[in-house]
This record gives C-alpha cells, structure tokens and sequence, in this order.
C-alpha cells in the first residue's frame, strides 16, 4: 500500500472507486444523467483530481458551491460547464463570467445584478440556472410565487434560464413526509412553468433522493455529492446500491509510553488510567480533521485491532489505549477510517462516535494532510 513518507498523517484516495461509484449511481439513476457535487475540495478529497477522474469515468458537467471553485477548475484545465449552487455576490461576478461558470438565481435581483456586470463585459446570454425553495428555506424563488419570479427573471436583458432546480432537506429518511411534499411541490412548480412556455433542463435528487425517491424525483440530471466518495447518506440505503468508500485516512504512532494506575492522559485530564496501561501517541489532532469530540470517544485500528483513543485530543497529536495490541512502536500505522488487514472502521462509524456525521469529517481533513491517490 502506497503510504507518504514525508509526514506522520496521510489520506489515501481511491480515485479508481470514484469511478466505479459514478458508474453505480449512474446505472442507479437511468434516464437522467450524473451531475457530480465536487464542492468542498471535493467533499475533502480534493477538487481537482476528483473532478478529473470524474470527467474521465463519463461526467460531462460538474457542481461546485462558490465561484472560487469553479476558477479553481478552470485554471486546471478543466472546461466542461460547471454549475455554482449558491448566489453569486456582485464582487464575485467578474470571475464567474470570466470563467464561464454557470450560475444559480434565486431572486430577480440576483438575475439584474448578473446582467448589468454581463452588460459591462459585453457578455450575451448568461446561461443560468433559477433555483426554487420547496421548503429547504436557504435560498431560491418561493415556490408560491414561481410564476410571477421566473417570469421576471426571463424578461432581464441578457439572461437566459437553462434550468430550474430544488433542493431536499429530509431525503435521508429522517422525515419522508417532508421529502414527499417537496418533490410534489417542485413537479407542481415545472407544470405551471409549461404555461409560460419554458421547458427547463430539471435537477432534484441529491444522494439520498437518488437512492430512495428515483425516479419519482427524476430529473434533466441528477446531483449526487456524498455517495460519489462511498458513503451512504443513511444506513438503510446500503441495500440499495453497492459504494465503495474513497478515502481512508492513516496516521503513524510517533510515541509509546506506560502510564499507571491513577495517572492522567492530555488537556484537561479527562482520562484517568484505571490500571497499568500502554499508551500510543498518535501524529494527528484537531488541526487536521481529526475532531476534538473525538476525545475519549473515537477509536483507531493498530495492527488489524480496534484501540479507543484517550484523553482529550489535542491541536497535533492524540493518544490511544493499545494495552491489548502486542508489540506496537513508533512508526506502526493507525488507521483513524478506512481498512486495516482485515478490519474496517468506517468513517459512518467514526462520525457516530464523534455526534456528527459523515460529510464533517471527510470536509474536516485539513490541508496539511496530504492526499495519495491511486486508482
């Protein structure tokens, strides 16, 4: 296993089962096609090789979530059209027209403000796309209002809408009512859009509607972002689509220490050894994702064995119980998620011990670790 030898922590990046979760997802959602999320540094895997291997495995387009993405991808070389799902500051319309990136509007001044700096750049026919708030509450036109919004949008010089999309706030299961009625709202929305004679490209499922709702939630495309990377949106979609994880983060044991009974363990002594106990110092803290919640509550895999880690976590380093492990030293590989041998410590499972979920801990893996990537 390919590992870097410069640093004590490591992600390693299969861009090999990215491609081979797009292909899942892409046979999951027949009928419309793929629109990768790659926002977030790629969901913390890292933009550009994603994206990359991305267009390599069949994507034709991409989304990110801010402007600065999209000129990230741009100056990589990348220029398949790229789609930006949050409103676009005024400040920030310059290097979205100069990237042509494709932008979201959620207001008919959002659309004006777009078309004067169009106007200024001698830019024609912004192609945009109008967002429609189905109960999500974030941003977009009020569904309610769909008609009057759209309409005045489409009479703004300059603008031409491509497409119209929503976003679902409980498609993960944790309310299917809610789910249910926004997807009602929106194929309502479209079909008093046809009044207007505007026939939009559409886009609703997001992971989770993909897995569960499709193909009541079908669309132009859809918009997966966490089940690219291998990770389940709820645990009861497992049976739905097989995903492979992506990442695996690894850190190396700097350290080995015995304390004994009554001693204490970091910041705060918030462990207090409860016998004779062998202590790992891990190279890795909150500074590079691993979380401070983490303390006392999460666990990594030592030679195949599953240690908890002790005391509270600290900026650059952690500590782990490895009483139980034989023979650990400096230098031996812990694995925080991924696989070790024959165990696997999921970053679904890390994330529970930590009171979060999934996408906090892929997005919190910091920029000084650094990424290996294979196929």
């Amino acid at each position: 296993m390919k590992t870097h030898p410069n640093t004590p922590t490591w992600a390693e990046v299969s861009l090999g089962a990215l491609k081979q979760n797009f292909r899942e997802l892409s046979r999951l959602a027949k009928g419309s096609e793929v629109l990768p999320v790659v926002k977030a540094n790629g969901y913390g895997h890292g933009l550009v090789p994603v994206s990359k291997a991305l267009l390599q495995a069949g994507a034709r387009l991409l989304a990110v979530a801010f402007v600065q993405e999209g000129a990230v991808l741009r100056a990589a070389g990348i220029n398949c059209p790229i789609l930006v799902l949050t409103p676009t500051l005024p400040a920030e319309i310059p290097l979205l027209l100069n990237n042509r990136l494709t932008p979201q509007v959620s207001s008919v001044e959002g659309a004006r403000e777009l078309s004067k700096a169009a106007k200024k750049l001698r830019a024609r026919n912004l192609v945009v796309h109008v967002k429609i708030d189905t109960g999500m509450a974030r941003v977009g036109v009020q569904a309610s209002q769909v008609i009057k919004e759209i309409s005045a949008i489409q009479k703004v010089p300059g603008i031409q809408i491509e497409g119209v999309y929503t976003h679902l706030a409980t498609a993960d299961w944790s309310d299917p009512k809610f789910a249910w009625k926004q997807i009602t709202i929106f194929r309502q929305a479209l079909e008093k859009l046809k009044g207007t004679g505007l026939v939009p490209f559409t886009h609703i499922a997001n992971s989770a509607a993909l897995i569960t709702y499709y193909p009541q939630a079908r669309g132009t495309w859809v918009r997966p972002g966490i089940s690219l990377y291998g990770v389940y949106p709820s645990p009861k979609m497992k049976n739905r689509v097989n995903l492979t994880p992506v990442m695996q983060v690894k850190t190396r044991v700097l350290h080995t220490k015995t304390l004994e009974k009554g001693e204490s363990v970091s910041y705060g002594r918030t462990y207090t050894a409860k016998g004779k106990i062998k202590v790992a110092t891990l190279g890795m803290g909150y500074a590079d994702g691993l979380l401070r919640s983490l303390s006392n509550q999460g666990f990594c895999l030592i030679k195949g064995k599953k240690v908890p880690l002790i005391g509270t976590v600290c900026m650059d380093m952690t500590m782990a119980d490895v009483s139980k492990v034989p023979g650990v030293k400096a230098g031996d590989i812990a694995t925080i998620f991924g696989r070790d041998g024959k165990s696997f410590l999921s970053v679904e499972e890390q994330a529970a011990h930590a009171g979060t979920i999934s996408y906090e801990l892929l997005c919190a893996v910091g920029d000084r670790v650094p990424r290996v990537y294979t196929e």
